[in-house]
């Protein structure tokens, strides 16, 4: 054989395998997925409950096989904040930090996007901060999630009040008092 023929059939052998290499995205696995809906009810029904290191297991299995599944970015946001949100319960704050974030960052990514839940993050990304004692940071985010907040449901609405109170308090007589006193606007206007 020609040295040209071996080169030639070595690049359409290689060509091949990098194919090969190469799937399409695949639909997500409804087996799988259902097995996450399920962990994700008992999740919720252990918090229901008061016993929150069963729902933080049940959580992070939900997150976990939606991961599996190949769910879809709004499913897995959700998976992600919904452990966040044990994980602040539960005083884990760094933890629902890392989450919080994750959740934020797929939700922003999703098609179609959610306003609504992209502020609900914001909102609980602030608040895990501000246990940290991380207050510039969390203003930064709370900041950020003021123009949606008025999006979001009635009891995500009155959560918010509370954390955008919380910050208006710490940030009085310092140097983003400002800030605070928009917090402060914000929150009468969510009443």
């Amino acid at each position: 054989m020609k040295p040209s023929t071996i080169r030639l059939i070595s690049l359409f052998g290689a060509a091949s395998l990098l194919a090969a290499c190469t799937t399409a995205p695949t639909a997500p696995d409804p087996g799988v997925l259902a097995t996450s809906a399920t962990q994700h009810d008992a999740c919720h029904a252990a918090e229901l409950a008061g016993n929150l290191v069963q729902a933080e297991a049940a959580c992070t299995q939900a997150l976990e096989n939606a991961v599996k599944a190949g769910a879809r970015d709004e499913l897995l946001s959700q998976r992600q904040y919904n452990l966040g949100r044990i994980k602040r319960l539960e005083g884990k704050h760094a933890e629902a930090e890392a989450l919080y974030k994750q959740a934020l960052a797929t939700e922003e990514a999703a098609m179609p996007r959610s306003e609504a839940r992209i502020g609900r993050r914001l909102v609980e990304l602030a608040s895990a901060l501000s246990a940290q004692g991380k207050w510039q940071e969390g203003a930064g985010y709370l900041e950020r999630a003021q123009p949606l907040l008025h999006k979001m449901s009635a009891t995500s609405r009155t959560y918010s009040i509370e954390v955008l109170n919380l910050y208006a308090r710490q940030l009085q007589g310092g140097p983003q008092a400002a800030l605070g006193k928009s917090f402060l606007e914000t929150a009468a206007t969510l009443k």
